[in-house]
């Protein structure tokens, strides 16, 4: 029999329900759950089908950590375009983030996972290239903000530092602040009075501030400028986060 051949956007839509399928089951049971056999029960294909899209359980972390890179990278692009000074954009950026992760904190949080020497070293080559090629578009766009900062004086590096540096340590304190302030994340005493946004706020203050990035904190609303940015660049994740809420409330 000839074997069948199926188009591109079908073959995409088959991986877009494998990866989901195995998301939920993340969701479910925890990374260290995951398994093919658990996410081909659930699906409508058999396992050789499933193989011909990931290769292992870890090129399926890789190839789901792409997906949220994929997303972060649009959002990072928003971000970018928000109408504000390169201070204001850089703030937008962790903001985007922080809606990206609380709409979906599963996802979010499989960047650790697939950053694993367990998991890279078993992941295809095809898909460590792409999340290669994902990561420098993300930073990229923080690049830019960068360096728009340094082209209209809004910001002067040290001069130890480099725009890389910036940029690389600008995403991990998003990350480190989101991945510990998140509401299903048990805290300890100290943490337990903070809130997301607050403290994403005024962490990336006192880092930009620190950075000598001007405006300074107390020359600028920060608060009129984030609520300008989820209602601007970022309505639509606001406008999803609002309509899961409501359903949870029905239900």
């Amino acid at each position: 029999m000839s074997p069948k051949f199926i188009d591109d956007a079908t073959r995409e839509a088959r991986e877009a329900e494998i990866l989901q399928t195995a998301l939920d089951v993340i969701a479910r049971d925890g990374v260290s759950g995951l398994t093919i056999d658990k996410v081909v029960s659930k699906v409508p294909y058999s396992k050789g089908t499933v193989y011909n899209h990931v290769s292992c359980k870890e090129d399926l972390l890789t190839a789901l950590c792409n997906n949220c890179v994929r997303r972060l990278a649009d959002i990072f692009f928003r971000a970018a375009s928000f109408d504000g000074n390169s201070r204001e954009k850089m703030l937008a950026i962790g903001i985007g983030y922080m809606l990206h992760s609380q709409f979906d904190p599963t996802e979010f949080m499989l960047v650790i996972s697939a950053k694993t020497p367990s998991v890279t070293e078993k992941s295809s080559q095809k898909r460590q290239e792409e999340h290669q090629e994902l990561e420098t578009k993300l930073l990229g766009t923080i690049l830019q903000i960068i360096s728009e900062g340094l082209a209209n004086g809004e910001l002067t590096l040290a001069p130890h530092l480099s725009p890389a540096q910036v940029a690389f340590s600008l995403w991990a304190m998003s990350f480190g602040t989101i991945a510990l302030l998140q509401d299903n994340v048990e805290r300890c005493g100290v943490r337990q009075e903070m809130t997301l946004e607050r403290e994403l706020t005024n962490h990336a203050n006192l880092v930009l501030d620190g950075l000598n990035w001007t405006p300074y904190t107390p020359d600028h609303d920060w608060h009129e400028s984030v609520q300008r940015m989820k209602a601007t660049v970022f309505a639509p994740e606001v406008e999803a986060l609002r309509t899961r809420r409501n359903l949870n409330l029905q239900g």
